[in-house]
């Protein structure tokens, strides 16, 4: 029983004030540093486009777009791009265009989309051949910036030579489902992929935002632009995986007071979404998931179980009692702090934290919806399915 309580101090507590320090320490390394400074007077604010890619999105893109054309930046413009809608978003935009000179709306037709792409990767090309700026800042549909946010994304970016620049913005949600599993699946991206190791240039990790990009249009251009990752559901991650070895400086922070997204308003949609972005990230490799599987089952849900036997049992004879209590009931405890500070890092309450086993729970029904996406190869996405995918890719099924 020693040996069997040593074990569980080892597995419990303590790896779990390991995964605090962890991710106390990857917080740190992508700290967006102190905005106070961004000086409206300088003599290099270089000329950025602002390209805003929808489908669909006739509800959300007016407040996007808006946020977008109020940036106090003194050369920029928006390009908006209404890829193939059936709502009413090309018209909203053509609304905002008659009221806005600095933005421009492409429109893609039905029947437009090259065979190859995905819709978002065509959308963004098109909308780069009407860009004239130094710099390219892609944002999602859904994406609210700060009005200062362009600006600070070129003291962090454009001063400091960094090629592509990405945010991980503040997790806006509006209903039960969407505060309690999507600041956990985001969560468990950014640990499965080590995402802060991307600000380390000796690192091989290298790992980016779509929600908001913000390229050095010289590099975008040299490695190909979207041609490059035509066929991938997480351009995004794809384009920080190829510029990395290529000597490029890429780097990510966290920006909660630079940008908001609501990412998916209902739990299909999150299941959907969710499924979608780990299937993708992981190149249909199945093990990343395999692994989260596991971790939840046996390193996180089990402080429950584990709690409850130990109360049980204090009123036996065996003389581990009390240890194993106090065991089980730190890691409880630690768990619940970390679950907690994921909450309140992603602009949530902490107090969702007391549904993490509901919550882990779905999050491991996401997993087996992108494993079986990784047998399938089939996507359907914004109306639109793709299959098969991912063709620069090595062979679709791997462990």
């Amino acid at each position: 029983m020693n040996t069997l309580l040593l074990l569980y101090l080892g597995l419990g507590p303590c790896f779990w004030v390991l995964c605090i320090w962890l991710m106390i320490n990857g917080r740190a390394h992508m700290r967006m540093g102190r905005r106070a400074n961004l000086g409206k007077k300088s003599d290099y604010w270089p000329r950025v486009s602002i390209l805003i890619p929808a489908k669909n999105e006739g509800e959300r893109i007016r407040d996007c777009i808006e946020s977008a054309l109020k940036q106090d930046y003194p050369d920029f413009h928006v390009i908006a791009i209404d890829d193939r809608s059936t709502d009413n978003t090309g018209a909203v935009m053509d609304e905002l265009a008659g009221k806005y000179p600095h933005l421009k709306v492409v429109h893609i037709l039905d029947g437009e989309l090259p065979q190859g792409w995905t819709g978002k990767c065509n959308a963004l090309q098109r909308g780069v051949q009407q860009a004239d700026g130094e710099f390219l800042l892609f944002i999602d549909s859904d994406v609210i910036v700060a009005p200062d946010a362009l600006r600070a994304a070129v003291l962090r970016a454009a001063r400091r030579e960094v090629d592509l620049f990405s945010i991980l913005p503040r997790l806006e949600t509006h209903s039960f489902f969407e505060t309690l599993i999507i600041p956990i699946a985001g969560a468990a991206l950014t640990g499965m992929f080590t995402v802060s190791l991307t600000n380390r240039d000796k690192s091989g990790v290298s790992f980016a935002n779509g929600q908001f990009l913000f390229f050095r249009r010289s590099a975008y251009e040299k490695i190909g632009g979207h041609a490059l990752v035509k066929d991938q559901y997480c351009e995004d991650i794809e384009f920080a995986r190829e510029m990395k070895p290529r000597g490029m400086k890429v780097r990510i922070a966290v920006a909660n007071d630079m940008a908001a997204v609501r990412m998916y308003s209902s739990l299909h949609a999150i299941f959907r979404g969710w499924a979608r972005i780990f299937f993708a990230a992981s190149r249909a490799k199945i093990w990343r998931m395999i692994i989260g599987i596991g971790f939840v089952v046996l390193l996180a849900l089990s402080a429950y179980p584990i709690f409850i036997w130990a109360a049980v049992h204090l009123g036996s004879n065996d003389p581990l009692r009390w240890d194993w209590f106090a065991c089980a009931a730190a890691h409880l405890i630690l768990v619940h702090t970390l679950m907690a500070m994921i909450y309140r890092w992603s602009g949530n309450k902490a107090r969702f934290t007391f549904g993490f086993p509901l919550a882990a729970i779905m999050l491991i029904g996401i997993w087996f919806r992108a494993i079986r996406m990784c047998f399938t190869g089939k996507v359907k996405w914004r109306g639109d399915v793709y299959k098969p995918m991912m063709e620069s890719a090595e062979p679709r099924i791997h462990l």
